[in-house]
């Protein structure tokens, strides 16, 4: 009997199988390297954006402890809760991030902002108090929120606007 040897590559079902397996197992490792590393660079984001707001909080803090000294060391020049009041503004009239407004009642209002980010800064409110028996405090804070810086929002947008003459969502 003749046997008839082909010329080709015999390929076994075992060998595709393995071929199979093997381009499974690359693009799994892929994805997952692609997952991990896009889970490590939104950690590391967040982590930024947290160790921002911690700054910011702390200079805030920084400017309370500065203004509660300033507030303190004018309490004791004057005579009356009118020469307190009045004395504030004079205060805080060369200083360009604290403003200062009039509330209710003839009390002052102190407002600064600390930027945490480029869209988004830490906004503080407080009232000032003259203090008497019932309550010994030189302020009362009414605002410590963060906001989205509005100015920084519209240059975003407008840029956004010249560059691909696209209108953003938000």
């Amino acid at each position: 009997m003749d046997k008839k040897h082909s010329g080709g590559i015999n390929i076994g079902t075992s060998s595709i199988l393995v071929t199979f397996v093997l381009l499974a197992l690359v693009t799994f490792a892929a994805l997952s390297y692609m997952s991990a590393r896009s889970d490590y660079i939104l950690s590391k984001e967040a982590a930024d954006r947290t160790a921002s707001y911690y700054d910011a909080n702390r200079m805030a803090e920084i400017y309370l402890a500065n203004i509660e000294a300033l507030l303190s060391k004018h309490l004791n020049s004057c005579s009356s809760s009118k020469d307190y009041y009045d004395g504030v503004e004079n205060l805080f009239s060369d200083n360009e991030k604290i403003e200062v407004t009039e509330g209710k009642d003839g009390q002052k209002r102190l407002t600064y902002s600390i930027a945490v980010t480029n869209g988004q800064n830490l906004n503080v409110g407080l009232t000032v108090h003259y203090p008497d028996a019932s309550d010994d405090s030189l302020f009362r804070i009414d605002k410590w929120t963060t906001e989205v810086n509005r100015q920084w929002l519209e240059e975003v947008k407008n840029e956004t606007d010249k560059e691909s003459g696209t209108k953003l969502l938000f």
